[in-house]
């Protein structure tokens, strides 16, 4: 009996493998398991159940490895549910290398769309600054241009300010926004080569 057989799909080919699979559940099932189109499928039957087809989505797919625990060469599989471990009944180590390198692949190949898709997480920061003393005026004519504090960091929204009588408060939002601030806001030499309002502002600190 072969390890697994091969359907032809025009010039590609399908690996199908002889596997008992465990569900999220804990049931063990006697099928096959294959990727196909960049889904990983699940067919068997448990004792004294139904027949049974498990589809998971490379997408969805959280993390795949050997899995030595177990007496047969066997991979397991994150998904949305829990984690699937599909045991390798013919073929060995070697079989099980192939199929997890499979499902590696199937991976690989869909993550820049689910990256492409995924919403960006944006950071909130402030910095507080003191303004010195008699630039108040001088600062609310600084605060009427586009990017008052020319700051080089390029993916943080323009900031909102809160304008007080001896300090401001500069919030920002985009990504990654407290990681380039911080470094600015700590660095005192930073802070005053990164602004154009050295003259006006001092004592810049990130609040949390």
């Amino acid at each position: 009996m072969p390890e697994y057989s091969r359907t032809e799909l025009g010039h590609s080919a399908i690996v199908e493998y002889a596997v008992a699979w465990t569900d999220e559940n804990h049931r063990r099932h006697i099928g096959r398991a294959r990727v196909d189109d960049h889904e990983l499928v699940l067919e068997g039957t448990p004792p004294g159940g139904l027949r049974r087809r498990l589809v998971i989505s490379a997408a969805k797919i959280t993390g795949v490895g050997l899995n030595r625990w177990r007496p047969s060469p066997a991979v397991a599989v994150g998904g949305p549910d829990g984690e699937v471990v599909v045991e390798l009944l013919l073929g060995g180590w070697g079989a099980a290398h192939q199929l997890q390198n499979a499902i590696a692949a199937a991976r690989a190949a869909v993550r820049p769309l689910v990256e492409a898709n995924r919403p960006q997480i944006n950071d909130r920061v402030a910095i507080l600054a003191e303004i010195r003393p008699g630039k108040r005026a001088d600062l609310e004519r600084a605060l009427e241009h586009d990017q008052p504090l020319g700051l080089p960091g390029k993916s943080f929204e323009h900031p909102e300010v809160f304008l007080g009588d001896s300090e401001v408060i500069f919030v920002f939002t985009g990504p990654g926004a407290a990681s380039q601030l911080r470094e600015i806001a700590e660095t005192p030499e930073h802070f005053r080569q990164a602004t154009r309002m050295t003259e006006i502002l001092t004592s810049p600190r990130l609040l949390q």
